[in-house]
């Protein structure tokens, strides 16, 4: 992947702004908002040259510019991004009240929202490090793994269970204000035997460690951060942005959660561990906004599946003048195709868990704990429960969730086989009979 082709430099005095005005716009009459490395190759309007094109539009993003004056480049400018009608309907989109409660809906009671929040956040553990690099031998053996409760077997997995822990964590806190501690203590998580560099988890990289961006097969050098030394007021002004309630100008939850994705990405505080932690702060600020469902989405999968686009945003960005509009656009695309993904798997789990409910009515002396785990085993009959794991998912004593699947064998749900030192139970015959019969 090439590294995009710098635009031009703006030369108000060169300009024939008659000849440019009626062509002044952000975007193209579609909608589009390009950058030069792709505006280029289109034909301009009759009379323009293509680098005048250019000028036209931005001269019509610098008068729609709104700027984060918190956030400065090296040059001291501050970084910015262009208020458009695309962005407010995006946003609108993701408000609607109705959207959130046909989602809540469809997901059921609190136990199957607990259920589904778990499988959310392993998912996004597993995709966000597969996109830092994380080798698995199956995405489903990394699930069983985080549900049972086992030691990682793997770097892959490794860097999977540090990721959910550190997900776990940030969610858990999203109700104040971060701290660099806080900070420090989730990169910590994160990096826990799973750092290409020894002994730099917790801490800021320092002058001695050369960090940069480039690309995995050509070895050109994509980005370089601000220099170690700036790490501290940098990252405070990032935490004080971050931390803001009661700011003069309004920023839409969304976006601000979007500019802090691309802020910690650019300031690159640590040696190893930026982008994981980057869309860690992305799901941290979503929630201190109030958007709830951010738990159940993954965002790490459709980037994983486009990271070209990905990647290009952010190159766009640095090399427009701070322009963040490219990367706000595509992170906004992400999360409409994220909630989408939501919605379809909420409708076809809504559908599935109705017949498996009807197929389960006998089952009214169960606890709540019982019930999501034949359901689980119901759904997933070749994986399999361990008490550790059951434990672990539910937040009760190893002994409870002992009780719990002891049971579920007494009354012939389940059936336990021994692998290695621990038992794993899966459904006997009377729950495949539950499962044909309700599915």
């Amino acid at each position: 992947m090439r590294f995009p082709k710098l635009p031009p430099k703006l030369q108000i005095e060169k300009l024939k702004v008659g000849k440019i005005m009626n062509h002044i716009s952000p975007t193209l009459p579609d909608g589009r908002y390009l950058h030069w490395h792709d505006l280029r190759w289109r034909p301009p309007p009759e009379g323009l040259t293509r680098e005048e094109w250019w000028f036209a539009k931005k001269i019509g993003r610098v008068s729609a510019r709104v700027a984060i004056p918190q956030f400065l480049d090296e040059g001291g400018m501050p970084f910015s991004f262009c208020r458009l009608d695309v962005i407010d309907r995006a946003t609108h989109e993701l408000d609607r009240n109705d959207s959130r409660r046909e989602m809540l809906a469809m997901m059921g009671d609190s136990v199957a929202r607990q259920e589904y929040r778990i499988d959310q956040l392993i998912e996004e553990a597993i995709s966000s490090s597969v996109l830092e690099g994380a080798k698995l031998t199956t995405r489903a053996a990394a699930k069983a793994m985080i549900r049972d409760g086992r030691a990682p077997s793997e770097l892959g997995e490794r860097m999977v269970l540090n990721n959910y822990n550190a997900m776990r964590r940030l969610l858990a806190i999203g109700d104040r204000d971060l701290t660099v501690d806080d900070l420090l203590e989730i990169h910590g998580v994160l990096g826990e035997d799973a750092l290409e560099v020894p002994d730099c988890a917790a801490r800021f990289r320092r002058s001695d460690e050369e960090v940069r961006v480039e690309d995995a097969t050509t070895g050109e050098v994509w980005f370089v951060p601000p220099p170690a030394d700036q790490i501290p007021r940098r990252f405070a002004a990032l935490l004080a942005f971050a931390n803001e309630r009661d700011s003069k100008a309004f920023l839409h939850p969304l976006v601000r959660a979007i500019v802090l994705h691309f802020w910690l990405a650019y300031l690159h505080p640590f040696v190893d561990g930026n982008g994981r932690m980057a869309r860690a702060l992305f799901y941290w600020q979503m929630l201190r906004g109030g958007y709830d469902f951010a738990q159940y989405l993954s965002i790490s999968g459709p980037i994983d599946r486009s990271r070209r686009t990905y990647y290009l945003s952010f190159a766009y960005t640095e090399t427009d003048d701070g322009d963040l509009t490219y990367f706000i656009l595509h992170q906004l695309q992400v999360l409409r195709k994220a909630t989408e993904n939501l919605r379809k798997h909420l409708r076809e789990r809504f559908e599935r868990m109705r017949e498996l409910g009807t197929a389960v009515s006998g089952t009214e002396s169960l606890n709540h704990r019982q019930q999501a785990a034949l359901l689980y085993s119901i759904r997933n009959p070749h994986v399999g429960l361990t008490v550790r794991g059951h434990a672990k998912s539910h937040g009760v004593a190893y002994l409870t969730a002992r009780s719990d699947l002891k049971d579920l064998e007494t009354r012939g749900f389940l059936r336990h086989v021994r692998a290695g030192r621990e038992h794993r139970f899966f459904q006997n015959q009377l729950a495949n009979k539950l499962a044909r019969s309700g599915a």
